[in-house]
């Protein structure tokens, strides 16, 4: 058939995505389960996965997107086809119903525009013989679809605007961009700050402070050779404890039969065996002395822990740290960072006090060589809170201000300070930061800063829509449960 007939390839994979044909990987799924797969209602109408179904339209039109993107349909990126098609499917719902209530018909005239693209000849005119060439049936499903996109496309259409219903390059529908909006958005960018950025990252927290600690908490970091016996009710360890009294069954039995190795391997040997791990696992901090002052091969009273009541046995000596070996460097490390975080951010909050002292005295470069730290320098930019497309944003990549763009007290602080003023120590994620307000640019031209906000509006209003609709109380939402079950 000539090119610009009706079987053209891509001409109708948006259209027609129902002859789209998905196969569900045969690994996944329930093997045999033709039942149709419910993922949910909205307004009580049911979004399942069954032929002919708009969310089973959908699944194939999604897998066809990644096929075409050069992405083969498997169990990392099949629930994206699925997720996407069911939030879909839901838009198309909520969209039909509105469209309904507004008692709006598709011209049979719209329906013939649209399908006669599908029928150009090589002159780009539309070509009756090329219509009555093809089948029937086909023109039909054609027709149908087409109808149904552009009955559910009238609601996004009148209210965030059609990209062909346009006088000039204004849309004629959908949400306008008043300029009192636009003069807002605007404002964001009528002041751009640059800084001076000094960082101190709390990973870098030194050996000597981590030794001191550790030696000044010898005794957190003793590890125990201990078993132990956990059940649920606090009875039923009371009749073990007496029974291990007397003789009547052994404590590697009672392991065995009774315990739920909450804390322990299959042998019933204490996992988390240094003693800051074994106070933790206990209801009353109090009782570890009962546990740790017991001889070898002593057994402790029944003492109630995080997940029950348990039994403790001492199978060998306690053995000191040696924090001069790497293993136990490590464990310091990883009890500090776990533990004594903020220890750790006080420790960084003065050494920044102290630069900000010594850039304030000599200046911020001054004290950067003298302290040994690196200067950065931030590019100027806006207030803007999370880093929106509608304006100049911060650059998150300088080290030090991962997650400075939804940080309140960064950009207040920031924002806040007079030319040339240093800033109070500020925690940003792994790091404590000082910045020194250095110099101020003026907006972009006028006419550059309103078109670029144009299109990021309306991103924002179907983002909004999408969001309300998918919140709201007409969604019955099975999406995960169903996926889950079924499709992993």
């Amino acid at each position: 058939m000539k090119k610009g007939a009706l079987y053209t390839a891509g001409s109708i994979v948006i259209l027609i995505i129902c002859l789209i044909a998905f196969v569900l990987p045969a690994s996944l799924g329930k093997g045999g389960n033709q039942k149709p797969l419910e993922f949910g209602k909205y307004n009580g109408r049911k979004i399942a996965y069954e032929s002919g179904s708009d969310f089973a339209n959908f699944v194939s039109y999604y897998a066809e997107m990644f096929r075409n993107q050069g992405m083969q349909i498997d169990s990392s990126n099949q629930y994206y086809v699925f997720n996407y098609a069911f939030n879909s499917t839901v838009m198309k719902y909520a969209y039909e119903d509105a469209v309904k209530e507004s008692g709006f018909k598709v011209p049979k005239e719209a329906v013939n525009r649209q399908l006669r693209r599908y029928f150009y000849d090589e002159n780009g005119k539309f070509s009756k013989k090329l219509y009555n060439q093809a089948d029937p049936a086909r023109v039909e499903e054609m027709r149908a679809s087409i109808q149904d996109n552009l009955y559910t496309g009238r609601f996004q259409n009148d209210n965030f605007g059609s990209e062909t219903e346009i006088f000039g390059t204004t849309a004629l529908f959908g949400l306008k961009e008043a300029d009192a909006e636009l003069d807002f958005i605007k404002n964001y960018e009528s002041e751009k700050r640059g800084f001076n950025l000094a960082t101190f990252k709390k990973s870098n927290y030194p050996e000597e402070e981590k030794l001191a600690f550790a030696n000044k908490n010898t005794a957190k970091f003793i590890k125990y050779d201990i078993s132990i016996i956990t059940v649920e009710d606090e009875a039923q360890a009371k009749k073990i404890a007496k029974d291990l009294e007397k003789g009547n069954i052994t404590f590697e039995d009672a392991i065995s039969e009774y315990s739920q190795k909450s804390y322990s391997d299959t042998e019933g040997k204490l996992t988390n065996t240094y003693q800051y791990q074994l106070e933790n696992i206990l209801n009353d901090k109090a009782d570890l002395d009962k546990i740790v002052s017991l001889p070898k091969d002593s057994v402790s009273p029944v003492i109630q822990t995080l997940l029950g009541y348990s039994i403790f046995r001492t199978d060998g000596d306690a053995v000191q740290p040696d924090f001069t070996s790497d293993d136990m460097k490590s464990r310091v490390t990883s009890y500090i960072n776990s533990y004594e975080s903020t220890m750790v951010e006080d420790y960084y909050i003065a050494q920044a006090n102290l630069f900000a002292t010594e850039a304030k005295a000599k200046g911020f470069d001054a004290a950067c060589e003298s302290l040994g730290i690196e200067k950065k320098e931030i590019a100027p930019f806006p207030l803007n809170y999370g880093n929106t497309s509608v304006c100049a944003k911060l650059d998150t990549s300088i080290e030090g201000l991962g997650g400075a763009a939804t940080n309140e007290n960064f950009l207040k602080a920031a924002f806040s300070l007079k030319l040339n003023d240093y800033s109070e120590p500020l925690v940003i994620n792994d790091y404590v930061v000082v910045v020194q307000y250095t110099n101020t640019e003026t907006a972009d031209s006028e006419a550059e800063t309103s078109t670029s906000f144009i299109s990021d509006i309306q991103n924002y209003d179907n983002a909004a829509a999408q969001d309300a609709i998918m919140d709201g109380k007409k969604l019955e939402n099975n999406f995960m449960t169903t996926y889950y079950s079924n499709l992993m």
